[in-house]
């Protein structure tokens, strides 16, 4: 993950500095959400959300618009969300263009060369929506599966918060590590008979 500065040392906006083939730091500063009173000079961006957000961009031909990307903690809780969101730790994107919403559905339902390519560049997350999408790099399912959400003509009021907070990533691993050591002991009583 690198970190974008806003402005440079002397004050000048850097909102026309690449960061990708396609997108700019502007952009990124322009899909910021933060209280008045905090003032954001940089952001973090995941190289893998960077390579996704390119092929996407090639693959659909289109434009694509940044909706959303870093949110503060304070902001997300006015939202009346947990403040534990991917969008927190600038670890997600949800994105806007012409085709795009079907491009991902699609490529979910039928896991073809989109889903494929995006698994690989490290979207371990997704949800559609009516009008947008979300992605991002959050740890994978255990087993390396996908976290997903259809949101799709449902109402956006009552849109979950994207995000299965950090707690329960813990609880998952420690499930995991339980069940590992379960495993071993059981194999290693087996071999003592």
């Amino acid at each position: 993950m690198r970190v974008y500065k806003f402005f440079d040392d002397n004050g000048k906006s850097l909102d026309y500095v690449k960061v990708s083939e396609f997108f700019t730091i502007g952009e990124f500063r322009k899909a910021l959400f933060c209280m008045s009173d905090e003032k954001i000079q940089a952001v973090p961006i995941p190289l893998k959300l960077l390579y996704a957000m390119d092929y996407l961009r090639k693959k659909l031909g289109n434009p694509i618009l940044i909706n959303s990307h870093f949110r503060t903690i304070e902001y997300e809780k006015t939202q009346g969300r947990s403040g534990h969101s991917q969008h927190t730790i600038g670890k997600a994107v949800d994105l806007s263009g012409k085709g795009l919403v079907r491009l991902i559905s699609n490529a979910v339902r039928t896991k073809n060369e989109v889903y494929q390519e995006l698994r690989n560049l490290g979207i371990n997350a997704i949800g559609v929506y009516d009008d947008f999408v979300h992605l991002d790099v959050r740890p994978a399912k255990v087993g390396g599966g996908l976290y997903f959400w259809d949101e799709i003509g449902k109402p956006q009021n009552k849109k979950k918060d994207d995000d299965n907070a950090p707690s329960d990533y813990g609880k998952i691993g420690l499930i995991g590590l339980f069940i590992a050591m379960l495993y071993k002991f059981f194999k290693n009583e087996k071999n003592k008979l």
